[in-house]
């Protein structure tokens, strides 16, 4: 191995379990993006609920299943492609300055000091692999381990399902790492010892970890006084007002798309596609089906509890 990253752990007989209990000892590669602001997938606030074990452990979807399975045929590919030989890293590694910055690695480069990256994705992913365009989240995550390994270069091998491979090269970029490290040592130190959770983004992803937070409210807890947010909930009545004229004015648009098409069911023009197609939505009659057939009703009913966020303007 030709970085100068302590080792961390060794992996090779471990558990998977605890391997996730290491991974909360820092933050890995995979997090890079999400700490930067720039993963539609992860936050700041959901790594933070990972690192302090609050978060349910993620289900292997047939996606991440693919990716792991795949791993090693990607980078057999990308020798192929480069002539260069690699070899697997069996180890958590640590930054030798900031021990709470990890990186397990896909692969370390014979004879460079560099390292790869193995990534699998979808035939359908909005990047232009083709033209030279990567992912923020494969970028980031580069920087972090060259800042972990001392590497100058990092490769990044994609493989999009069923229609081509591609290989980035990335070179260090010393303002990048600076700026990741910060961003990092900011989240770890102000956040993550001091268990204070960062401020939520608005993306989805901080939707299911204020969820995950807060699954149900306690019917018996007294109502929180809300003074100091008078601020932020004028704003939101100024930004809601802003939406709806929004959506009034999509609306229009659609409006006039659809009486050009009439009863056609898709139009074109040089540029854009309009579809109004038909579809067809089946749904059960819940209050027939649990008087002809109660028994069948109670059998097939689940129960779930949610939360319902509202906000209203006091009466004057």
């Amino acid at each position: 191995m030709n970085f100068d990253a302590h080792v961390f752990a060794d992996t090779r007989e471990m558990t998977r379990e605890e391997w996730l209990e290491r991974r909360k000892q820092g933050i890995g590669g995979s997090e890079a993006s999400a700490i930067m602001g720039l993963n539609p997938y992860s936050s700041p606030l959901r790594v933070y609920l990972d690192k302090i074990g609050k978060s349910e452990e993620k289900v292997t979807t047939e996606a991440m299943r693919q990716g792991t399975d795949l791993e090693a045929y990607v980078a057999e590919r990308f020798c192929e492609e480069t002539g260069m030989k690699v070899r697997k890293v069996n180890k958590i590694l640590q930054h030798p300055n900031y021990p709470w910055m990890l990186a397990n690695i896909d692969r370390d480069i014979v004879g460079y000091n560099a390292g790869l990256e193995c990534k699998t994705t979808s035939p359908y992913s909005k990047f232009k692999f083709d033209e030279g365009e990567i992912n923020p989240h494969y970028y980031w995550q580069s920087m972090h381990y060259m800042a972990v390994t001392g590497a100058k270069k990092w490769y990044v091998a994609v493989l999009v399902l069923g229609k081509s491979f591609h290989v980035f090269e990335i070179d260090r970029d010393e303002r990048a790492i600076n700026q990741l490290i910060n961003a990092e040592n900011d989240f770890w130190v102000n956040h993550v010892l001091k268990k204070d959770p960062p401020v939520p983004t608005g993306g989805d992803a901080d939707d299911e970890a204020i969820s995950d937070m807060y699954p149900v409210g306690d019917d018996d807890a007294d109502e929180v006084e809300l003074d100091s947010f008078e601020t932020l909930l004028d704003l939101r009545e100024l930004t809601v007002a802003r939406r709806d004229e929004l959506d009034t004015e999509i609306k229009e648009y659609d409006q006039q798309l659809k009486r050009a098409l009439g009863k056609n069911q898709h139009g074109a023009s040089v540029k854009w596609r309009v579809n109004w197609t038909n579809t067809t939505r089946y749904t059960i009659d819940g209050k027939m089906l649990r008087e002809k057939y109660p028994d069948i009703a109670d059998e097939v009913t689940k129960t779930t509890t949610s939360r319902r966020f509202s906000v209203a303007k006091m009466k004057e």
